[in-house]
């Protein structure tokens, strides 16, 4: 975590590291990303990243905790979880969560890595950390949905958490494919758009919660 010094910084300054850092972490895996990049492109002395964060893995998970907490926050932000019926909830929130990712493509791919680090000692099983986390924001609206019989009270809601985490985590990679694009693309153009309609994410979201609900059956 950052030291007082870093938060004593102006807010241009500190938001000049994190761009700094987000930037290099976003486009390369831990291993190969470099803290000399980093201090180079904020316009840092070496000594004083250290003097901000202990060491790199200290802002690694700074920036991770940063990207999880700003989506997690968004997505809460922009739905209303007591005036819609669970399986729509369910598409606003995967809806949501998935123009986050678009319009910030550099947090996403931070995460996008992150969970890819599954064999990285150094990182204490930062993968299945993450995953954990995801599994339970979405299981308290599962839990909530079988207290209110919208969802059935039979299925194992931690099953069924896992299924909808893991496809949120899945879904841009769908759309991406579908719509020729990566998030490579959109953090070198810069852009803070969705690079599709937003009714064709809806249109995706609604198969989903097709099958979701229905299966495959005729």
């Amino acid at each position: 975590m950052p030291s007082k010094t870093f938060l004593n910084l102006s807010e241009e300054k500190r938001n000049k590291i994190i761009e700094a850092a987000l930037n290099e972490f976003s486009l390369n895996d831990y291993n190969s990303a470099s803290i000399n990049n980093i201090v180079k492109v904020a316009d840092i002395s070496k000594g004083s990243m250290y003097q901000y964060f202990d060491n790199k893995k200290s802002l690694y998970l700074y920036l991770l905790e940063l990207a999880s907490e700003k989506k997690l926050n968004y997505i809460s932000e922009n739905i209303d979880i007591k005036s819609d019926k669970i399986f729509n909830l369910i598409k606003k929130m995967h809806l949501v969560g998935a123009k986050f990712d678009l319009t910030n493509p550099k947090y996403s791919m931070l995460i996008i890595n992150a969970i890819n680090e599954t064999t990285n000692d150094e990182l204490d099983n930062i993968s299945s950390k993450l995953k954990e986390k995801s599994d339970q924001f979405f299981n308290k609206y599962i839990q909530e949905g079988q207290r209110n019989n919208l969802i059935r009270n039979d299925l194992d809601d931690e099953l069924l958490s896992f299924l909808i985490s893991r496809f949120s985590m899945v879904l841009i990679e769908y759309v991406s494919k579908k719509y020729n694009f990566t998030y490579l693309d959109l953090i070198k153009k810069g852009e803070n758009k969705l690079p599709l309609p937003e009714k064709e994410l809806e249109k995706i979201l609604k198969q989903f919660i097709t099958v979701f609900k229905d299966g495959f059956k005729v």
